[in-house]
């Protein structure tokens, strides 16, 4: 998740439309969210982009789905949303949990899905 820090601490333009360094930082977020999730032994990784923001699911090691949400870049968040979802259309789910963004942000993601 180095990259996708270094890019977040830069901060996003804002626009009515999509920046191509917001579409840069979502390549880098994919590229490292789904390396940091794959080592937890999580799959079935789906993303959306929206208007600024990353969302997305993904099932655990447990076999139980989780939602998370990357709020609006703009705002520099710091924090991963992720949560309980009983299927990959569920988006209001469990209990809401923040992650920390840093590099081994997932460890406290591990702790959650065993």
């Amino acid at each position: 998740m180095k990259k996708t820090i270094e890019l977040l601490g830069k901060g996003f333009e804002s626009s009515t439309v999509a920046t191509p360094e917001f579409n840069s930082f979502v390549r880098t977020f994919k590229r490292e969210l789904k390396k940091e999730i794959t080592k937890i032994g999580g799959r079935d990784i789906v993303f959306r982009k929206g208007h600024f923001f990353v969302s997305g699911f993904f099932t655990g090691s447990n076999n139980q789905i989780y939602y998370f949400s990357l709020t609006d870049v703009r705002d520099n968040p710091s924090n991963l949303l992720v949560r309980t979802a009983e299927n990959y259309k569920d988006y209001t789910g469990g209990q809401n949990h923040w992650v920390n963004i840093k590099e081994d942000m997932f460890e406290n993601v591990y702790r959650m899905v065993r």
